[in-house]
């Protein structure tokens, strides 16, 4: 099931602060433009797949994490985090 732009939008920004990251490193660390992922963040934009892979190769998440909310394949260490910030 397709989730709404609103709630992979929070999943991002939840995500975010779990590796305890600005928007800017962000996209200097996977190569986003800043306007983009604040797009992404606001829910005016779905992530594009390149964006979501580069974040998972990066930070070691998952499509199913970024796409679905599924949290079984995160680290436990972002795991535990996600489930403190949520």
């Amino acid at each position: 099931m397709v989730q709404p732009l609103k709630v992979v939008a929070k999943r991002l920004i939840l995500t975010r602060d779990a590796l305890n990251r600005t928007a800017a490193e962000i996209c200097r660390e996977i190569g986003c433009k800043p306007n983009r992922w604040s797009q992404y963040e606001s829910g005016e934009r779905r992530i594009t797949l390149e964006i979501a892979e580069r974040l998972c190769d990066k930070y070691g998440l998952t499509l199913d994490w970024i796409y679905r909310g599924d949290p079984s394949g995160l680290p436990q260490r972002l795991d535990i985090k996600e489930r403190k910030v949520a």
